[in-house]
């Protein structure tokens, strides 16, 4: 096997584990003991151990393999626009990191995970600031099922710093 053929053998076992166990809702510790143990697991440590420094497996599993599976996890924003019935008859831009698309050249929808809600916020006013007419400018957050974001007064403090740059919030789950 090649190092791609590799990499993309041991990506879809950790894929199909993180499947099974609801990656999204684990908690951080939780997590951690599974890239512990994925990297000490013959089938997925050890095959990547073959083409990269036992030292930089368990940095892949945690920046590349699982970084790529949330991302591609994550509800895409289209669907997300259309699922919500919200006015939108054309894609006027499209804007990544945060994800978003200015509608109709006057709604700015943004979606981001919630432990990166500064980010998208700020990202969802300086973007709304640059468009004229700006009638609608929306942050959905998601992955806010666990940690702080569980703890109604740090959302309510989130709702008040959005409310305070003019942008509308919507939880997702």
């Amino acid at each position: 096997m090649n190092e791609g053929d590799i990499k993309e053998e041991v990506s879809q076992r950790v894929y199909d584990i993180a499947d099974e166990v609801d990656w999204a809702h684990l908690t951080i510790p939780q997590r951690q003991k599974y890239y512990e143990a994925w990297t000490t697991d013959p089938e997925i440590g050890g095959k990547l151990s073959q083409v990269m420094d036992q030292t930089r497996i368990r940095v892949y599993l945690k920046d590349t393999v699982m970084k790529n599976y949330s991302r591609d996890k994550r509800p895409k924003l289209q669907s997300l626009i259309t699922s919500m019935s919200l006015p939108c008859v054309r894609v006027t831009q499209e804007f990544i990191k945060p994800q978003a698309v200015l509608c109709d050249g006057n709604k700015l929808y943004t979606v981001a995970a919630a432990k990166e809600w500064k980010i998208a916020l700020l990202s969802a006013f300086e973007r709304g600031c640059e468009v004229r007419n700006l009638r609608e400018n929306v942050v959905f957050f998601i992955e806010h099922t666990t940690g702080r974001f569980v703890d109604r007064e740090y959302r309510d403090l989130i709702d008040s710093a959005a409310k305070r740059l003019e942008v509308k919030v919507f939880w997702l789950t």
